[in-house]
């Protein structure tokens, strides 16, 4: 009787087809959520308000900040008050505490889109991954696991994951970067250092796609064997 290679598959194929629906159901949601109320408040956090907020640059890379100001500088060292700006921003611009973030309200709608993409770059590239994902396991139902078409597509899903999440990240700190800047009333000193120091690596995708590639290779070596043992017999 021959072997059923599509049962070990199947709740693997169920699971990730799961992942899959929600994931979609999520990006959705959060996507329209975002659309309707015209900003990152798409769950009502702040009203319908349009709000940008990127990381803060630091306060000495910023050209006018209050320790470049004498009199700031003696009010903060004798204990009086001082302006809750670190350094000067534009109009409409705040700053979010604890975290130092700055926020823009009513924000273009070239603002918004430059924004808004950065924050789904990396969730969307995820996304496409988990699609590729359930595609080759759907093909190594029907196949055998060696099959060289199943090593083909292992092969690109771990190039697209670490190439896209790479991407993704990217993207976002020139975004961030740029509206971080656009922010700031003057100029900020080592902008390309600020970006660098702001971008969040995705270490762990570069391993996950790197880790596939890697077995696609092993399960091709398994595949030419196979053609040479059924050669064989």
């Amino acid at each position: 009787m021959p072997l059923d290679r599509s049962t070990p598959l199947k709740w693997t194929a169920v699971t990730v087809r799961v992942l899959l629906v929600l994931f979609a159901g999520m990006m959705i949601y959060t996507v329209g959520g975002t659309a309707l109320t015209g900003g990152e408040n798409a769950y009502g956090s702040r009203g319908a308000q349009s709000l940008v907020c990127v990381p803060s640059p630091n306060i000495g890379d910023v050209k006018g900040n209050f320790a470049e100001d004498p009199q700031r500088l003696k009010a903060m060292t004798t204990g009086s008050s001082v302006d809750s700006d670190p350094y000067p921003v534009e109009q409409g611009v705040e700053f979010i505490h604890p975290r130092p973030r700055i926020c823009e309200d009513d924000s273009s709608l070239g603002t918004q889109l430059l924004y808004q993409t950065s924050r789904f770059a990396t969730p969307l590239a995820l996304l496409v991954a988990l699609f590729l994902l359930d595609r080759l396991i759907r093909g190594a139902r029907r196949e055998s696991g060696f099959d060289e078409v199943v090593v083909h597509r292992l092969w690109f899903l771990g190039v697209f994951l670490g190439v896209s999440t790479l991407a993704a990240s990217l993207y976002t700190t020139i975004v961030e970067t740029g509206l971080a800047v656009s922010m700031v009333a003057g100029s900020i000193r080592n902008v390309w250092e600020m970006a660098l120091f702001g971008w969040a690596f995705p270490w762990a995708f570069l391993l996950a796609g790197l880790g596939l590639v890697v077995m696609s290779k092993v399960v091709r070596v398994g595949a030419h064997m196979r053609e040479e043992l059924e050669g064989t017999i």
